[in-house]
């Protein structure tokens, strides 16, 4: 059976890795979900998001060579981020404080470091 990107394909996960899940098709074929496509957070083993058995529907996101990629991430509405960023503002709002601090702590580090030298 032939798979198109962006179709949704239903099957069951019938191998685990520690780099994703193996799920066979509805259609006969295997695809890999990789870990990095199981959620849109930080994953540190597959056996947190899927077990062996688990009936999934996902979306194909590669074919290539007889392989078939897919992701549990991609069917979600808006899972397409917008890599928002920062203004200019709240950039230099955040640098002036870490500079703040940093200048504050400089007198007090100043004066521990001559007296450490006096002791000598």
């Amino acid at each position: 059976m032939s798979y198109k990107i962006g179709e949704e394909v239903k099957g069951t996960v019938c191998g685990i890795t520690a780099f994703g899940a193996f799920v066979k098709l509805e259609g006969g074929s295997t695809g890999l979900i990789h870990i990095s496509k199981l959620s849109e957070k930080f994953i540190k083993e597959v056996g947190e998001v899927l077990s062996l058995g688990d009936e999934v529907s996902a979306t194909v996101i590669g074919v290539s060579g007889g392989k078939i990629a897919l992701s549990l991430v991609a069917q979600k509405p808006g899972a397409a981020k917008q890599a928002r960023k920062p203004d200019f503002e709240s950039l230099l709002s955040s640098f002036r404080s870490a500079s703040d601090e940093r200048l504050s702590a400089l007198p007090k580090q100043t004066r521990a470091a001559k007296e450490r030298r006096r002791k000598k």
